[in-house]
């Protein structure tokens, strides 16, 4: 993250376009002395094919928060930023004066003539549901999983969902995973188990350019095994719960509301179990780290 504190705190993880970007084309549209005095935050988020940007007051309140189509160069993109900041301003703090002629080439058309006030994009936070309503952003999707034992591959499947803000680098994840039979030699016969789990814990997202992101997660799980004996005297078939934890780290490519990715994650489970064969010696713990190798796609929709 760069924080600039020059006209205002600009925040962005972004290059196109950069803070320094915008934060050069800001200062000379607003008045002289108004620099040194405001504390208001402006942050800029890149998505593929928009630009989010907010402003917001010291204590973390949005004030206003728009969403800008892609321009041609990064240059025309900080400079539309940087007008729009300058727009909100001067309806905030109506004692500063705007400069948009200092602008090389004149403003862009978008925003150098303010639209009426009925269609005015500038949205004040007069609730903080409400704002954060608007804010929040929802994925759903899937993947197919294979995790990996000694001597023992099992392919899978989960389903995972996850809920955050726009621009905000967390986002809470639920997630439904099944992995199917690993199996191992238990003279005088074999043994082979599957589970199934439940994860709910939480992501940090770190944007990798304008289209890739790499995304670090850690939950908590709630899973069941079942573990069945095959070429015994008797065969037998048994089921038990265990809580354990998960962590994934994703590499993510966003393609509009699509976003392919890949990952790998370690799972844990907290309880030591063996696998005993009835009236003889013979016995194998299960081992309780297991690394998974996924590869999905989520799609990604705002409520």
């Amino acid at each position: 993250m760069i924080s600039l504190l020059l006209a205002m705190r600009i925040d962005g993880a972004g290059s196109c376009p950069a803070p320094a970007e915008v934060d050069g084309k800001l200062i000379p549209l607003l008045s002289p002395g108004f620099a040194s005095t405001t504390t208001d935050v402006a942050v800029i988020a890149e998505g593929a094919d928009a630009v989010s940007v907010s402003l917001a007051r010291a204590d973390g309140r949005t004030i206003a928060r728009r969403r800008l189509p892609r321009a041609g160069t990064c240059a025309d993109q900080a400079e539309t930023v940087a007008v729009t900041l300058a727009v909100w301003e001067a309806q905030i703090h109506p004692e500063i004066a705007l400069r948009l002629d200092r602008l090389a080439g004149g403003p862009p058309a978008a925003v150098a003539a303010p639209a009426p006030a009925a269609d005015r994009d500038l949205t004040l936070a007069r609730s903080a549901e409400k704002a954060h309503a608007r804010e929040l952003t929802a994925t759903v999707g899937g993947a197919v999983v294979g995790g990996w034992q000694p001597d023992s591959v099992a392919p899978g499947g989960r389903i995972d969902a996850t809920l955050g803000a726009v621009g905000r680098p967390w986002r809470g994840r639920v997630g439904l995973v099944t992995l199917g039979n690993h199996s191992l030699s238990l003279p005088p016969g074999d043994a082979s188990w599957w589970r199934a789990y439940a994860a709910l814990g939480a992501d940090y997202l770190l944007p990798l350019g304008r289209r890739w992101q790499l995304t670090l997660g850690a939950a908590g799980v709630l899973g069941v095994m079942t573990a069945r004996g095959s070429g015994f005297s008797t065969d037998h078939t048994t089921r038990s719960a265990d809580l354990g934890a998960e962590a994934m780290l994703r590499v993510e490519l966003r393609l509009g509301n699509v976003r392919p990715w890949l990952g790998v994650a370690a799972l844990a489970w907290l309880r030591r179990q063996t696998l005993d064969v009835t009236g003889e010696a013979a016995s194998a713990p299960l081992r309780r780290l297991e690394p998974l190798l996924a590869v999905g796609a989520d799609f990604c929709w705002r409520p």
